[in-house]
């Protein structure tokens, strides 16, 4: 075999390999780079369909909690693990907005404490917003406690801790 035949053999030879291992890569989710659903870096490489941190406009910029999507996914979580009627559902709802607010007004605290992140906050402040949240925490579960059954009750603190 002449000398160009054989370099175009190995070329040839290394194309084929370079097409064989792309299509591979794209078989694992998302297209390689990283494997795992979304692809790694960046996620929407290859079409992946799903948004990765960022990604996507039901995204907000700043990353902060939407309280009422929140509420509305708490609400329908208990709604199905605990059976509730009707009265009780509007009940929970009301429950869970409130917390839900109370819970985004916790992560402002936590931003502005921390310069948005950049800082850790002081040893004080750490431990006044732990009781803050561990207190709010407590005042939801009475709220619930006064609303479930003691059934569903038990059924909600079992399966909250899972």
């Amino acid at each position: 075999m002449s000398v160009t035949k054989k370099i175009l053999a190995a070329l040839l030879m290394g194309a084929g390999l370079l097409i064989c291992s792309t299509n591979e890569a794209d078989a694992q989710y998302g297209g390689g780079y990283g494997g795992g659903y979304g692809g790694g870096y960046g996620g929407r490489r290859f079409g992946s369909g799903i948004p990765q941190a960022g990604q996507g406009e039901e995204r907000k910029r700043d990353n902060t909690p939407d309280p009422e999507k929140i509420a509305e996914e708490e609400t329908r979580w208990m709604t199905k693990k605990l059976s509730l009627n009707e009265d009780q559902q509007m009940k929970v709802e009301d429950i869970n907005i409130k917390y839900a607010f109370q819970r985004l007004d916790m992560y402002e605290a936590i931003k502005k404490a921390t310069n948005n992140g950049t800082t850790p906050p002081s040893e004080e402040t750490r431990i006044k917003l732990r009781e803050q949240m561990q207190k709010m925490k407590a005042d939801k579960d009475n709220d619930f406690k006064a609303v479930l059954t003691p059934e569903q009750y038990e059924i909600y603190l079992k399966k909250r801790k899972d």
